[in-house]
């Protein structure tokens, strides 16, 4: 009687504890969708699917799992607080006359994107870095780089300022991030509130047939990498700005907007108004050459009806 006892005991534990896990497996398949706020459940069927990874691809070599809206609630992400509440910009080095309109346009963009002012701080040199955080990039002559770690530890983290939700540096300098990469686009932090890209791969911005391409791809790196900042993830959900990329060429099939998995985190994060955001984001598009963003952003607002 006693052995049965404890198998029942056995049994009936177990059976209770699979109809846990099937619950939360269930209820997380369900928050990821029933979660998420109205605005974005309403533009699901405007995205393409994450397409299935390709030799070469950044998700083909990474296999980055996907998280969900509930699930990055669950990580206490980056938000903008009553102190924390500015982006803060700095630039660092020599920018041309078409890189500085670069900068200043993708200035205006991230205000609107975000939903939150700006406030920039004075050009640093680049003899703010020691020779031992620069570099010329192997097997390209004369293409300095800057170190990516040496630039968030040792110049960036300490200039922080206490009111900033996010401190970005932009250069038109090459970056490497260390050990064996021969560069990386940009590189932001999850939990410091810093991060740092580079325009140097983006293409001439002082040819004005280049401009707009140069200007596209700087927006999006800009938006994405200050993504990270607020404790956002690579997306694997669909084609997304948050989807990871491993060059250029990758990089150029990922749209400007976040999905809508990634626009919920990013609205519990800052707390934007869609619709001010996207009125905004289409005139923005307009001005500058990019009819194919902004017809879209207007097949977002169409949603909403």
């Amino acid at each position: 009687m006693k052995g049965q006892s404890q198998t029942q005991h056995l049994s009936r534990f177990l059976s209770i504890f699979i109809a846990f896990l099937v619950a939360v497996l269930f209820s997380d398949a369900v928050l990821a969708q029933k979660s998420m706020p109205t605005f974005a459940r309403k533009t699901m069927e405007l995205y393409d699917e994450f397409p299935e990874p390709q030799p070469g691809d950044w998700q083909y070599e990474q296999r980055e799992p996907k998280q969900s809206y509930a699930q990055y609630l669950r990580t206490k992400p980056i938000t903008l607080t009553k102190q924390r509440k500015y982006l803060y910009l700095q630039t660092i080095g020599e920018l041309t006359p078409g890189q500085e309109r670069i900068i200043e346009k993708t200035r205006e963009y991230l205000a609107i994107f975000y939903g939150m002012p700006t406030r920039d701080l004075p050009p640093l040199e680049k003899s703010i870095l020691p020779r031992g955080a620069r570099r010329i990039a192997p097997g390209m002559l004369n293409q300095e780089q800057f170190n990516v770690m040496y630039l968030i530890e040792k110049v960036m983290l300490p200039r922080v300022p206490k009111d900033a939700a996010v401190y970005l540096v932009f250069t038109a300098t090459d970056l490497w991030p260390g050990n064996d990469w021969n560069f990386c686009f940009g590189y932001a932090t999850y939990r410091m509130r810093v991060g740092v890209w580079s325009i140097a791969r983006n293409g001439n911005a002082d040819d004005e047939e280049e401009f707009t391409t140069v200007l596209r791809r700087t927006l999006r790196l800009a938006t994405h990498e200050t993504g990270h900042m607020f404790s956002i993830p690579h997306c694997t959900f669909y084609r997304c700005n948050m989807n990871g990329s491993n060059s250029l060429d990758e990089a150029d099939t990922q749209p400007l907007e976040f999905c809508p998995q990634c626009l919920s985190k990013l609205s519990y994060a800052t707390k934007f108004k869609f619709k001010k955001r996207w009125t905004a984001l289409e005139k923005f598009y307009r001005e500058n050459g990019l009819e194919e963003e902004a017809d879209f952003v207007q097949e977002c607002l169409d949603a909403q009806e």
